[in-house]
């Protein structure tokens, strides 16, 4: 009776069989989702960080390209003098600026091999709508009577490329009678140096935003 109750082997084998062959083709189009999703979020998850890193590069070269552009022009700027020029009783400042380009005279660049006094002039260039802060030197002459014209031959720096705009203001009192202001124009007929000069450049549209950059001047007593 006991043995009548028992399933025969020939039923239970076939099917255990089939379902240790292999996985049915529901299991594997359910891994196959499994696996590019798995996919697609490890290559979103790269390329965010590849973004970041690349973000990251940038900023750090643009931060360097800050600080070394702030270091050339304190430095410069520290050390102009403040000479003048006379003639028929009219005394003009070696020092003259508006809102895109000033000139001053200072010793050579630490760069260059030459000794002796040297005339900068730091401007806005445009070119193909495109603008830049270069810094212009050349040796100045002592016995000329005011800056050389610019049309005259000149070493080239080039300090920040394809900028916005850029745009210099100066601190001081071009009359002694007057209190210290911020001026657009400092011209070379004022009875005395600036004390500041600032540089504001506005960045173009997706890099980084240029901090204002207050350069000072040991102003004296003209010479």
């Amino acid at each position: 009776m006991i043995a009548c109750l028992k399933q025969p082997p020939s039923v239970v084998a076939p099917y255990a069989r089939r379902r240790e062959a292999g996985f049915t083709l529901l299991e594997v189009l359910v891994a196959m989702v499994v696996l590019s999703l798995i996919m697609t979020t490890a290559f979103g998850a790269l390329r965010l960080g590849e973004r970041s890193w690349e973000a990251g590069l940038t900023r750090a070269g643009e931060t360097e390209t800050l600080r070394t552009v702030a270091g050339v022009l304190q430095r410069q700027f520290k050390q102009a003098l403040p000479l003048s020029w006379t003639e028929d009783t009219k005394t003009t400042l070696a020092f003259s600026g508006d809102h895109e380009q000033l000139r001053f005279i200072a010793p050579s660049p630490q760069h260059h091999g030459a000794t002796g006094l040297f005339e900068y002039t730091l401007m806005v260039e445009q070119d193909d709508n495109i603008n830049r802060l270069v810094l212009y030197y050349r040796l100045h002459d002592p016995d000329s009577n005011g800056f050389e014209p610019d049309s005259s031959e000149r070493q080239r720096v080039l300090l920040v490329d394809e900028i916005k705009s850029a745009r210099f203001s100066y601190f001081g009192a071009p009359v002694d009678d007057d209190p210290p202001a911020w001026h657009s124009h400092w011209n070379n007929d004022a009875e005395a140096f600036p004390q500041q000069v600032s540089v504001q450049l506005e960045a173009k549209q997706g890099q980084q935003p240029w901090p204002e950059l207050f350069l000072t001047l040991h102003a004296g007593e003209v010479k």
